[in-house]
């Protein structure tokens, strides 16, 4: 190595760090939201559960009014979620959602289809014992012939949303280790250029803290870019999951979203500030024939 190469100071290189700090930040700011807001998921899909009441043929259009004013008064109903479907409605979205091939009139065997009141149920009603007690109920009116639900729906959510959460921070937990062990090894190929400096400057006197404090103040300004480029990434997310799932508005708020960013943001700088300190302490402590 020519003595004139061996002067010149190569900026360190932290793309592919970043993009390692930035992919963990945005995993793990997921996995955290999911994890924040469990419970209010878990409650927010029991209410997506759809509980349809039967009306009888030939009732009269005053009494399914006055059922549906009194369902929409019941205390476990979601306020707002009571809604009427007649059966001709009914059967002109059978035949939009099929074609032509369902064509009920065809077979001139009428309409087979019945008058529907719909609507949904508050989380902390959604359970097997506490759906059969509002079809018991229901079904206790005379214009009602029958009252559905999926049975089995309401326990399954949580059940299987505590499987997912239990699976979710097991595979978390797994990519933030292996992605320490990445961020490190990026970090140290960032600083590879600049190994030989580190030691110098330590042979020559400087102390580990005024070697590393450049290169640590560098780890956590790429901390910070990484935090704010995931911050953004799962505001994206959040925009898109919003328009798919309706309700979402109402858990992932902004100051939700403050919490999350805030944790990715302590996390990025910890992180990266933490394994280039290990970096150059690793480099300070080589020999200098270990460096070539």
């Amino acid at each position: 190595m020519s003595a004139s190469a061996s002067n010149i100071k190569v900026r360190p290189n932290y793309f592919y760090a970043l993009i390692s700090v930035t992919l963990v930040l945005f995993l793990a700011g997921g996995f955290g939201s999911m994890i924040i807001q469990s419970q209010q998921l878990v409650r927010l899909f029991k209410e997506k559960v759809m509980i349809v009441v039967e009306i009888k043929n030939g009732s009269e259009e005053n009494e399914v009014k006055e059922l549906q004013s009194k369902i929409s008064n019941l205390d476990y109903v979601k306020s707002k979620s009571v809604s009427f479907t007649s059966k001709e409605a009914a059967a002109k979205l059978m035949q939009e959602d099929f074609g032509t091939e369902v064509d009920l009139s065809q077979y001139n065997l009428g309409n087979p289809l019945y008058d529907i009141i719909t609507f949904h149920v508050n989380a902390d009603y959604m359970n097997p014992s506490g759906l059969e007690r509002i079809a018991n109920n229901l079904e206790q009116y005379e214009i009602v012939s029958d009252v559905n639900y999926e049975e089995g729906l309401a326990g399954s959510i949580s059940g299987h949303w505590n499987k997912m959460g239990w699976v979710g921070l097991a595979i978390s937990l797994i990519l933030v280790l292996v992605a320490v062990f990445l961020i490190i090894y990026a970090i140290r190929q960032a600083l590879y250029s600049d190994r030989f400096i580190i030691k110098n400057m330590h042979l020559v006197g400087a102390t580990p803290s005024f070697i590393s404090r450049p290169y640590i103040r560098m780890g956590m300004l790429g901390g910070v870019c990484s935090a704010i480029v995931a911050g953004v990434g799962l505001l994206f997310i959040r925009w898109w999951l919003m328009g798919q799932v309706p309700g979402l508005e109402h858990l992932f708020t902004l100051s939700v979203w403050g919490i999350i960013f805030a944790l990715m943001l302590a996390f990025g700088i910890i992180i990266t500030a933490g394994s280039t300190w290990l970096t150059v302490r690793n480099y300070l402590k080589s020999d200098i024939n270990d460096l070539y």
